[in-house]
């Protein structure tokens, strides 16, 4: 039995970093000339992956995690597969398939650390009903799932099999795909077996329209907005809003993984809501100081230490 077994995407990624880069969020950003050599400040090869980063995150916090998540048989996938070994994540539900490609990304980073990342999801998108073992996901405490590539059937198995499992509780992140099937109501939002729903403020805008339903189906909802903290609404209604509290930022790509990982975490180990927060703005807070989703997170001995004088 697992107190945790994490669902989605395990990629390699690749960050690239170079001060001749500029960026920002209202989309003018230098444009590469052809031909040009540019001189790059930074480089990282490092494994990531919704799936992958919270495995990790929840095993670093003491919990006993397995993964799943599906890649090819190659090069890449062995440099997953050996992390999650040395991070203790048993990767016997992890599906490796010959004739598939483990995915991966590559992110341009520019001088103010914001980022364009392009992704090649491959195996990663190719979780199928067949690869979801309903015997574990019952016998589990409790289930995360990221993102899937939006595959309906897969997420159908899984909701059916935790429907009928009442005692396994699932939290969710889901990505764009996923969102759009909930606008185009491929799913009843009161049929989904979600204890919390976690969103960025973009993807909570993107499923405006819904907003009244999954507060109302949803036990908690966590909205987070980046630096500036997030929001946690309980049964319908907004109880907390939180500051973030990274002092400095190399990359935030994983830092949404890190909070839901160890929002969960907490709960798991009953710990109330704002101490959940404590412990997410925390994880979050240290990921973000290194490039990519895993080389911050905090292990329960020093999550414990930073949050023993929390309000």
């Amino acid at each position: 039995m697992y107190d945790v077994i994490s669902i989605g995407s395990s990629l390699l990624d690749i960050f690239i970093k170079s001060n001749d880069l500029e960026s920002d969020r209202d989309g003018d950003r230098q444009i590469l000339t052809y031909g040009e050599k540019l001189e790059l400040t930074d480089f990282h090869i490092v494994t990531g992956g919704g799936g992958s980063n919270t495995a990790v995150a929840f095993s670093r916090l003491g919990l006993n995690t397995a993964v799943i998540s599906e890649t090819g048989r190659d090069d890449f996938s062995g440099l997953i597969t050996s992390d999650f070994q040395k991070e203790d994540v048993s990767t016997s539900l992890l599906i490796q398939e010959k004739l598939e490609k483990t995915g991966g990304s590559v992110a341009l980073v520019a001088k103010n650390s914001e980022r364009v990342i392009m992704v090649h999801r491959g195996a990663a998108s190719m979780l199928d009903p067949f690869d979801i073992p309903a015997f574990w996901l019952s016998k589990s405490r409790w289930i995360h799932l990221s993102s899937i590539g939006g595959n309906p059937q897969t997420l159908s198995k899984i909701f059916k099999v935790l429907n009928n499992n009442q005692e396994t509780k699932m939290s969710w992140n889901p990505g764009k795909k996923e969102l759009q099937l909930l606008v185009e109501e491929k799913f009843a939002i009161d049929q989904i077996p979600c204890e919390i729903f976690f969103v960025n403020e973009e993807e909570w805008a993107l499923v405006e329209p819904l907003h009244e339903e999954i507060l109302l189906n949803f036990p908690q909802v966590v909205i987070t907005k980046g630096k500036k903290g997030g929001e946690v609404h309980l049964f319908g209604k907004k109880t907390f809003e939180y500051v973030g509290e990274a002092s400095s930022s190399v990359d935030s790509t994983g830092a949404g993984d890190a909070f839901a990982s160890a929002y969960v975490a907490a709960i798991l180990d009953g710990r109330d809501v704002p101490m959940a927060i404590a412990w997410g703005v925390k994880n979050a807070g240290n990921v973000v100081a290194y490039f990519g989703g895993k080389t911050g997170l905090l292990r329960k001995t020093q999550i414990l230490e930073l949050t023993k004088d929390q309000k």
